[in-house]
C-alpha cells in the first residue's frame, strides 16, 4: 500500500469515527445502542408529572408531618401592623379651614445671613465684681482724679456688657466687648502712670484692682 492509499484510508477511518461520535451524541437511539454495547446503565429520572414509584431515584416519598411550634405574638408589633393596615376615623369634629391661612405667598426661605450668629456659651471661672464692690479713693490731684472717675464709668459700662454677654453670647457683644476692654486697659495704663507720677498709692491700688477685674472678662 502506497503512502497516498494510507492517507486516504486514515481519512476515511477518521470520518467514520467522527460520524459515529456525532450520532452517539445527538441521536438517542444510537446513544442507547452505544450504551448497551459499552455496558453502561442509563438512569431514568422522574418527570415532574410522574408519580411512578420506580422512577424516583431515592425511593418512595414519605409524607412528612412538621411540628407546630406555638410562638407568643408580640402585642406591640401586632398593634403597629394593625395601625399600618387599618384606617380608623379620628374622633372629634372635622377640621375647619382657618381664615386667611395659606391665602398669601409664602415668605422667602431664610439664608445664612438672616440667621443669628451665636457662639459657645461663656462660663467664666470667676465673675468680675461690680464697680460698687471695689474700694474707691479720692486723689488730691485733680487730673488724676478725673481720669480715675472716667475709668470707673467705663468699667461699669464694660461690666454691664460682659454680664449681658455671659447670658446671651453673640458675635456682636463679643466684638464690642473686646474693643471696650482694650480701650479701658489703655486708659488704666495711663492712669497708673499718672498716679505714680503724683505719688498717689491709693489711686495705684484702685487702678490695679480695676485692671485685675477687667482681665477676668474673656470675650
Amino acid at each position: 500500500m502506497t503512502a497516498q492509499n494510507k492517507k486516504i484510508a486514515w481519512s476515511i477511518a477518521g470520518t467514520v469515527i467522527a460520524v459515529l461520535v456525532l450520532l452517539y451524541i445527538f441521536v438517542p437511539p444510537v446513544h442507547r445502542f452505544g450504551n448497551r454495547l459499552l455496558g453502561r446503565s442509563e438512569k431514568t429520572y422522574p418527570k415532574p408529572d410522574s408519580l411512578k414509584v420506580d422512577e424516583f431515584e431515592y425511593g418512595v416519598p414519605q409524607d412528612l408531618k412538621g411540628e407546630i411550634i406555638d410562638v407568643p405574638r408580640d402585642s406591640l408589633l401586632d398593634s403597629l401592623m394593625l395601625a399600618d393596615t387599618t384606617l380608623r376615623p379620628v374622633e372629634g369634629p372635622p377640621p375647619t379651614p382657618v381664615p386667611g391661612f395659606g391665602d398669601g405667598e409664602l415668605p422667602p426661605m431664610p439664608s445664612e445671613n438672616d440667621l443669628p450668629i451665636k457662639i459657645a456659651p461663656v462660663k467664666p471661672e470667676n465673675m468680675p465684681v461690680s464697680i460698687d464692690e471695689i474700694e474707691h479713693f479720692v486723689s488730691s490731684n485733680a487730673s488724676v482724679n478725673a481720669k480715675l472717675t472716667t475709668c470707673r464709668d467705663n468699667y461699669k459700662k464694660l461690666h454691664d456688657l460682659y454680664s449681658e454677654f455671659v447670658a446671651h453670647p453673640t458675635r456682636e457683644y463679643q466684638e464690642v466687648g473686646a474693643k471696650l476692654k482694650k480701650e479701658l486697659l489703655g486708659q488704666l495704663s495711663q492712669l497708673m502712670k499718672a498716679a505714680q507720677s503724683a505719688n498717689d498709692s491709693n489711686c495705684e491700688e484702685e487702678t490695679a484692682a480695676l485692671r485685675r477685674e477687667v482681665n477676668k472678662m474673656k470675650f
